[in-house]
């Protein structure tokens, strides 16, 4: 007869009837076993359960984080926008200003990149791009003159002053200069009193300082001797007499005149100041000595050296990142017959060509009849002609 109040023999498994426990009876094996295995079943049962309830509303990246953050960003927009309600708007603080200038200067090196210089060789002679031509007989001697010429350590300036006035006559108050001998080609100081002006209006500042400009062979004989004396790069930093940029009147070297931090300080195209850097080419001029460039030009970066060699030259030499030397060792290679034309950023187009030096008294050169041209000297070769294409 069965006793309906003890476990079935053969019910190991049946947990209604194995789970009972009886006061008066030791509990046996199999119901602790059971016992325990159950609770083992219904732990790993919840883990599971709160594993995938944790996966769910997290996610693998944090979304609950950002989602948390967010609220308590807005909660907290909300609450600034209640609080100044009422409040007049105050001045934006200095570390604001700086950020603005800082976001400006951005947008602009970015704009600066966008610019794009696109070079052709063109499939048409100067005549077909530029309609009626003419021949001029250009001294030989008129190759060192312009501002295209190549001055460096292998080519000496062949004239000393003959084409500058002091900048004290045409300067703006957008910068300063050292003194009233800083003198320039008055055509680069128009061009630089333009990049200044805007410099000033984007920034705010007008303490860039003109340290030196053009300098006579009998000036450059003197540091040279000097930075010989002491130093044992001196042609390194400083051009041989009669090897100068600086005696062309195309060249300009900068500083800054900072009151608070004493005068003098180095200009190195940093902060604010890059601008200038980055955006000279929109004015005619370019950076001369760049960092990588050393073996061609012979002398170290430096980032205050700005030299003057007119549109659309500098935005082409600037944005394929050359120097003049490979620049005009390019232009060699073009001819009245067969010409560059570069398309600048505003759309203008421009056919550039070169004539190479034929008689040691004059040489015929080809320019437009009807349009404006420009004609410089290499400076030991021959003459590049510029012209506008479309005027």
């Amino acid at each position: 007869m069965n006793n309906n109040n003890s476990p079935k023999k053969n019910g190991f498994f049946h947990l209604p009837e194995i789970m009972r426990i009886y006061p008066d009876k030791p509990v046996p094996f199999r119901t602790q076993l059971a016992v325990m295995c159950t609770m083992l079943i219904i732990s790993c049962l919840l883990f599971t359960v709160v594993f995938f309830q944790q996966k769910i509303v997290h996610g693998d990246s944090g979304a609950a984080v950002q989602i948390s953050t967010a609220d308590e960003r807005s909660a907290a927009a909300r609450s600034e926008e209640n609080s100044t309600a009422s409040v007049a708007p105050s001045e934006p603080s200095q570390k604001e200003k700086q950020e603005s200038k800082q976001e400006s200067k951005q947008e602009s090196k970015q704009e600066s990149k966008e610019e794009k210089v696109i070079e052709t060789e063109a499939s048409e002679s100067a005549g077909e791009l530029l309609g009626n031509m003419k021949t001029l007989d250009m001294d030989v001697a008129a190759i060192h003159a312009g501002e295209l010429i190549l001055v460096n350590k292998d080519y000496s300036c062949r004239y000393d002053g003959e084409n500058v006035e002091p900048m004290g006559n045409y300067k703006t108050d957008s910068y300063l200069v050292l003194d009233y001998d800083v003198a320039l080609a008055p055509d680069v100081t128009k061009a630089f009193n333009n990049m200044m002006d805007d410099f000033e209006s984007q920034f705010g500042e007008n303490d860039v300082m003109v340290a030196c400009g053009y300098r006579s062979y009998d000036m450059q004989v003197r540091l040279f001797k000097n930075e010989q004396d002491n130093s044992d790069e001196a042609e390194q930093w400083v051009a041989p007499p009669g090897y100068s940029e600086h005696q062309t009147g195309f060249v300009l070297d900068l500083d800054l005149n900072k009151l608070e931090k004493g005068n003098g300080i180095d200009f190195d195209g940093s902060g604010d100041y890059g601008w200038l850097n980055n955006n000279c080419q929109d004015y005619g001029f370019i950076v001369r000595y760049i960092a990588g460039k050393e073996d061609i030009t012979g002398y170290n970066e430096e980032p205050w050296h700005f030299r003057y060699v007119g549109l659309p030259h500098s935005r082409f030499i600037t944005e394929k990142g050359i120097t003049l030397e490979e620049y005009i060792d390019m232009l060699h290679g073009f001819t009245a017959d067969k010409p560059l034309v570069i398309t600048d950023s505003d759309g203008s187009r421009y056919c550039i060509y070169y004539t190479a030096v034929n008689d040691w008294n004059t040489t015929e050169v080809e320019v437009p009849a009807d349009r404006k041209y420009t004609i410089s000297g290499d400076n030991y070769s021959g003459f590049i002609v510029t012209a506008k294409i479309d005027e």
